[in-house]
């Protein structure tokens, strides 16, 4: 007896495995705290290695990013710096969510 070749047509061309993760993700709800946890994992590409050396940052809350600064006088300099570290943020890491930093 002989077996049936079953012929299946696709269409369209076959989906990348690295877009299949990606639709994963953002389906059950991983997307956004991944990319938040990618901000912290590259704090040093994101903020410079100066500012990387006297912060260490620490989470994301809530569209907050949470910073642990050496000094109270690195804490002033980069509350002015705030808007300059998050479009950093933005334009390494693609992170949209971070709406503020607290350094403390």
């Amino acid at each position: 007896m002989g077996r049936k070749k079953r012929i299946e047509k696709r269409v369209g061309k076959p989906a990348s495995v690295g877009s299949i993760f990606e639709a994963f993700l953002r389906e059950t709800g991983y997307a956004v705290p991944l990319k938040e946890w990618e901000v912290v994992s590259m704090w040093e590409q994101v903020a410079g290695e100066q500012i990387a050396r006297v912060t260490k940052c620490e989470r994301v809350e809530d569209g907050v990013l949470h910073v642990k600064v050496k000094s109270s006088t690195w804490r002033q300099e980069l509350s002015y710096l705030k808007d300059e570290l998050k479009e950093s943020a933005l334009k390494k890491t693609g992170c949209r969510t971070i709406k503020d930093i607290v350094f403390y």
